[in-house]
């Protein structure tokens, strides 16, 4: 949550949608299914993001290391995992699905005693590292490693994980990220002003059967 926003002019995680701090929509989600939420923001942050993560029960966090983005941020998240599994996702992810997030983390070996693996989905413009999940053991030593090097995007992190094998990479195709978000909404982040507008839409409508087989936005 320690993004500046610049596109929107305003924290993202303290938005009104549907009634609710786009923060505490992402909160409300995630707690029946994780054991505890880790929100980090960064180290300068002045708004009221950091005293809504505590009024939500989450435990707050700061980036790593100042000004180095979403890669900071998943240090910071993983360093802080008491958990073998983390679920990685922004704070501009409205209307995330438990559904998807649960086999996800079964797909990563949470269910059966399998060896753990991270799951990407892929979708739309291509891999989500911002929204999956990653065994903490194997993953925060090559981030740190990363955050060393300079590096600034998860995205090709996550490819060079995939292309090399190592750590392993299950990749989530859109028909099964379907199979349980009939329209992939839990991947929808929102960065522009038309973004935020058809989330609001949507939330307007949320709960509403589009077509009787399908329910928007999984659970």
């Amino acid at each position: 949550a320690g993004g500046e926003s610049r596109r929107l002019g305003q924290p993202k995680p303290l938005i009104m949608l549907g009634g609710k701090l786009m923060l505490a929509r992402v909160a409300d989600s995630l707690k029946p299914v994780c054991r505890e939420l880790i929100l980090v923001v960064r180290q300068d942050q002045d708004d009221d993001t950091p005293d809504a993560g505590i009024a939500l029960g989450m435990h707050v966090v700061t980036d790593t290391e100042p000004g180095r983005g979403p890669i900071a941020a998943l240090h910071a998240g993983l360093a802080a995992c008491l958990t073998p599994l983390a679920f990685v996702t922004g704070a501009d992810h409205p209307f995330l699905s438990r559904r998807l997030v649960t086999a996800m983390a079964d797909a990563a070996g949470a269910a059966g005693g399998r060896p753990l693996t991270a799951v990407v989905p892929r979708a739309g413009d291509g891999l989500h590292p911002l929204h999956a999940v990653y065994p903490v053991a194997e993953w925060l030593p090559l981030v740190a490693r990363s955050l060393a090097e300079g590096a600034a995007s998860p995205r090709r992190l996550v490819e060079t994980a995939y292309e090399s094998g190592y750590p392993p990479v299950d990749v989530m195709t859109e028909d099964e990220v379907e199979a349980h978000d009939p329209q992939q909404l839990s991947l929808l982040d929102i960065d522009t002003p038309e973004q935020l507008a058809r989330a609001r839409r949507i939330a307007a409508n949320w709960g509403q059967v589009v077509r009787p087989e399908i329910r928007p936005g999984g659970l």
